[in-house]
């Protein structure tokens, strides 16, 4: 291993990459990459031929051109992003949670941003409901945000927004920095430089880093793979025991264990059902369970593969539960599932250690009716108690 990492290490392609990635760069200081908001700001500000930024109507005419061509409502075409007065043009950020809204004279564009997630049930629907009621004499176009210029998930909305992607916007701001390098200030210059680079090489992925990185891992694949197994893991070292102690402190018996996932069960569940599953290391048939991934916190009720019977047995007591889920597949039956977006691995850093206590008691709160109902289920059914035979 010794000799493996001395060949990276004094790989110049490597060292080509190190050098790259200490470069300065104020969106990556600012932990911009992946945060839909920053995005949605710093595009706004782009937008607004009024902000400090004196490239006047430059960027916002340019994206104009692209909704008019391609907008639903076609009273308007390419040619007209030119022709329009944008003195009094306004700019608004998250109006009615609208994430860019323009208003011109005559029309307005509604703009969804969406970086990592997706369009959730309705709500492009509501944000064009309130954008016809708010401005029931102007034109509206309503536009679509994300890295590769996808479709909305609800297909309603496919008939009304337009697709529009960063890759164009990338694009509007490689030109202005190729033409326009001699008229705009230094700091604007550095400042879109700074942007480009982070929408090419973290939502892109078509920077030459990128081309560069794939390459230092293919020629060092054996050491890499070894640095990568064993990164600390934010959610193993910190988050982890924070929500173990909370379930413990609610008075939970904790499950088989996982980097990522708290397993828990209430003492009467783990007393009343035998170890006799096959899916867990302790070999439980049923479990609650936490997931931590990037963006969400999820629960979930489940039954592991095994026992066809045990699990037919489970499944029909929880069927008369209000929370009870239809399971999909037939080896891992999840029966409840709910998503706590409040807390992501991704803000750790933006919040103190009691907040995020905090926060975890309150989804310790929150799953508390779900496990109550579920447990009073499985121990006043007849066909489960039966279980408590096997571990005899």
């Amino acid at each position: 291993m010794n000799e493996l990492l001395s060949k990276l290490i004094t790989d110049d392609d490597f060292e080509r990459m190190r050098l790259e990635l200490n470069a300065p760069n104020i969106f990556s200081a600012l932990a911009v990459q992946r945060k839909e908001i920053r995005h949605s700001n710093f595009i706004g500000y782009l937008l607004d031929p009024n902000e400090t930024h004196q490239l006047n109507d430059l960027v916002l005419r340019r994206v104009l051109r692209d909704i008019f061509n391609e907008s639903k409502n076609n009273s308007r075409s390419i040619f007209d992003a030119d022709d329009i007065d944008y003195s009094n043009v306004e700019i608004r950020r998250e109006w009615r949670n609208i994430d860019i809204l323009i208003i011109l004279k005559e029309d307005v564009v509604v703009i969804e941003n969406k970086v990592d997630s997706v369009d959730h049930l309705k709500q492009l629907s509501r944000y064009k409901e309130t954008a016809d009621k708010s401005f029931p004499k102007k034109t509206i176009h309503y536009v679509y945000l994300t890295p590769d210029g996808d479709n909305p998930q609800d297909e309603v909305s496919r008939e009304n927004y337009i697709n529009y992607s960063y890759e164009k916007i990338s694009k509007i701001i490689e030109s202005i920095l190729s033409l326009y390098r001699n008229s705009i200030s230094e700091k604007i210059y550095f400042y879109l430089s700074d942007y480009l680079s982070v929408l090419k090489r973290e939502l892109l992925m078509n920077d030459p880093m990128n081309d560069l990185a794939r390459r230092v891992y293919s020629k060092h694949k054996e050491v890499l793979d070894f640095i990568f197994e064993n990164i600390p893991d934010q959610v193993n070292d910190f988050l982890y025991p924070l929500f173990e102690q909370a379930f413990k402190d609610a008075g939970y018996i904790i499950g088989s264990k996982s980097r990522t996932t708290i397993r828990f069960n209430t003492k009467e569940l783990d007393d009343l059902l035998p170890r006799v599953g096959s899916g867990w290391i302790n070999k439980e048939i049923f479990l609650f369970e936490i997931k931590f991934s990037d963006k969400n916190t999820m629960f979930e009720a489940i039954v592991p593969p095994g026992s066809q019977e045990i699990q037919n047995k489970i499944h029909e007591a929880l069927k008369k539960s209000k929370f009870y889920k239809k399971p999909i597949g037939k080896k891992w039956l999840v029966l409840a599932k709910e998503k706590f977006e409040f807390l992501s691995i991704e803000n750790l850093a933006e919040q103190s250690e009691d907040e995020i206590k905090n926060k975890i008691r309150q989804i310790v709160e929150q799953v508390t009716p779900i496990v109550s109902e579920y447990t009073n289920l499985l121990t006043s059914d007849a066909e489960v108690l039966s279980l408590k035979e096997l571990k005899m």
